[in-house]
């Protein structure tokens, strides 16, 4: 009897809790897992979604297949031009959207678009999800500056603050955008930063061409006249 008297006094105690304290248990319990479920839900669309990207600019890439973009059959562009507006479109979270966009400013340079292919390299530099590309947009964009004598926008978009792994490409475009203006003396002093940023790290070719534009600006040597 008593045995039973303590099982009914243990059960009345929590029923008392459980009408004091249950119901908050039971709403952090249903948040806590439903937040776990909702994350993993979260997580498995961004998979979905990036392998879905890939795909497609998988696609995209095969119609180029390593053909220089001037020289792409018209199928072949439609299906770049078409893959390239569907990550842009249904995919611009991702880093294959950015991707596309500097496919689609190729293509632009390409025809001889440049306001376009400005546009397009402007919306990828301006990224803060993926600074690699948006420095890379940000070199490309400075060129298309270049090419439209837009010299003082292309100064300001070609940063000294690079990173090592493009330092050499920005100073050597600051030195292009120099040379453009007439101002040879900065111009030399931009190539020679190129050269050393470039000495170290590998990139033979880069510094072969530095140095060609660097001998092209070495001044005459003066003229001496005959005494006799």
């Amino acid at each position: 009897m008593a045995d039973h008297l303590d099982d009914q006094e243990q059960l009345e105690a929590l029923r008392r809790w459980w009408k004091q304290y249950g119901a908050s248990l039971a709403l952090a319990l249903v948040l806590g897992v439903g937040g776990w479920f909702g994350w993993q839900q979260w997580q498995q669309a961004r998979e979905s979604r990036a392998q879905a990207a890939s795909l497609v600019y998988e696609e995209m890439m095969s119609a180029v297949a390593g053909a220089p973009v001037e020289e792409l059959a018209e199928d072949a562009l439609r299906t770049v031009l078409d893959r390239a507006e569907e990550l842009r479109t249904d995919y611009a979270d991702t880093q294959y959207g950015a991707l596309a966009g500097l496919m689609l400013a190729r293509l632009a340079v390409a025809r001889g678009d440049f306001d376009d292919a400005a546009g397009l390299l402007r919306a990828v530099a301006e990224r803060d999800d993926d600074p690699e590309l948006a420095l890379l947009a940000r070199l490309r964009l400075v060129r298309v500056l270049s090419a439209q004598e837009q010299y003082d926008e292309a100064l300001a978009q070609a940063t000294p603050e690079a990173p090592a792994q493009l330092a050499a490409e920005f100073a050597e475009a600051r030195g292009d955008i120099h040379y453009l203006r007439g101002d040879l003396d900065a111009a030399r002093e931009a190539y020679q930063i190129a050269v050393a940023a470039a000495g170290g790290g590998g990139n033979g070719l880069l510094v072969a061409l530095l140095r060609i534009k660097l001998e092209q600006l070495q001044p005459e040597p003066a003229l001496v006249e005959d005494a006799s």
